[in-house]
């Protein structure tokens, strides 16, 4: 079942052919999101963050695009029919209505929201490093879609090498994520990750987790910046985002990690999420 800008379609063969052939250009925004019991944790946070991606990005924003729209058409999608299991992942994609001109350079907008079910369970990859090419350390890599096709091509490379993951680095060759989302890693009573200065992703997922973090006592996080020889030296690596969800890192190059206290942190922000 799809959310076509409002109407619900069993697949895309039933979406109208003057729909259909306006998604044929890469989306302008695409936007990931989980809900637990067919509610979205930290909705509002959410909500900004594809705001502001869509500002960014000179388009339209239609007035009817607000907070509450959106939580209703999720309703209206598990109404029609979706798999309305316990977790699922939702992914909302914006389009242009048409191609920019002289004469209309800003166009407005349509969305297409399409739900799955998910375990949101911790899933365990070995990490490797992707060096054929690098994301600036700028304010528009923090944009998911600035360097999606970027983190597809890593992907592709970790798969044929036997990985499941893969790091990116910036243009100072330090670690700004990975094709799975933010990176963290866990040193005794301190976790680090990159901050967003060098490019790291502004995934909601990310900061949900870095503001549970910093109000939790047992321990200190720091967002800084983080060569590669620290992913060797860190005791345990997991990587987050509301695409991937959880992932626990088993191995980089001859390192092999620690879970434990990984373990803990994903128990506790996952009772954390659905509370």
């Amino acid at each position: 079942m799809i959310n076509f800008n409002g109407e619900c379609f069993s697949d895309y063969s039933t979406v109208p052919e003057n729909w259909l052939s306006k998604i044929h250009n890469l989306p302008v925004h695409t936007h990931y999101l989980n809900a637990f019991r067919g509610r979205i944790p930290v909705l509002e946070s959410h909500y900004f963050s594809m705001m502001s991606a869509l500002r960014r990005s000179r388009v339209e924003i239609p007035m009817h695009f607000t907070l509450d729209y959106f939580q209703e058409q999720l309703d209206f999608l598990n109404e029609r029919g979706v798999d309305q299991s316990e977790n699922q992942k939702v992914m909302i994609q914006f389009y242009r209505t048409q191609k920019p001109t002289l004469e209309n350079p800003v166009c407005s907008l349509f969305f297409v929201m399409q739900i799955e079910s998910t375990l949101w369970e911790q899933k365990y990859l070995d990490l490797i490093l992707y060096k054929d090419h690098y994301l600036f350390a700028d304010d528009y890599s923090n944009l998911f879609q600035t360097y999606d096709p970027l983190r597809k091509l890593a992907r592709v490379f970790a798969y044929e090498n036997g990985f499941g993951a893969a790091l990116l680095l910036n243009h100072h060759k330090r670690v700004a994520g990975s094709t799975h989302g933010a990176v963290f890693l866990i040193n005794d009573k301190e976790v680090q990750t990159p901050l967003m200065s060098e490019g790291a992703v502004a995934d909601v997922l990310r900061a949900s987790m870095i503001d549970y973090l910093e109000k939790d006592r047992e321990w200190n996080l720091i967002e800084t910046e983080i060569p590669t020889f620290s992913i060797q030296q860190a005791q345990e690596v997991f990587l987050i985002s509301s695409e991937h969800e959880w992932i626990q890192i088993n191995r980089y190059r001859k390192k092999k990690f620690e879970t434990d206290r990984s373990k803990a942190i994903y128990q506790q922000f996952l009772s954390h999420l659905v509370s």
